[in-house]
């Protein structure tokens, strides 16, 4: 349905741009030469607008992103935040924690649900 009425609304609009008007101009001729002034300030402002959007938007972009200097970073050792950790060896040592013979059954039935 949309393609017979494009269709249609065009040829019909061509028609009435064809219809001459005099000294064999037609109307589209007459039309053209009015509007094409306003259409080149159009186009000239339109061109203007994208180039200072593209100059704002690389200037924008160019100051988000801080310098890169050539060096590598270095961390000074008194600055960082690692720290040697105490190595814990397991020789088989009973843990310090005593239970009661409840709590140990207890833990022999939750172990051998699972």
């Amino acid at each position: 349905m949309f393609l017979i009425r494009f269709i249609f609304y065009f040829t019909l609009s061509f028609a009435i741009l064809c219809i001459p008007i005099g000294n064999e101009r037609q109307l589209f001729d007459k039309l053209y030469a009015l509007v094409t002034p306003y259409a080149k300030d159009a186009v000239k402002t339109t061109k203007q607008k994208i180039s200072s959007t593209k100059r704002y938007s690389k200037k924008l972009y160019s100051n988000s992103e801080p310098a890169q200097e050539t060096n590598e970073d270095q961390v000074k050792s008194k600055m960082s935040s690692v720290s040697k950790k105490k190595i814990i060896k397991n020789n088989n040592i009973p843990p310090d924690d005593i239970y009661t013979e409840e709590e140990q059954e207890r833990l022999r039935r939750v172990l051998s649900e699972e």
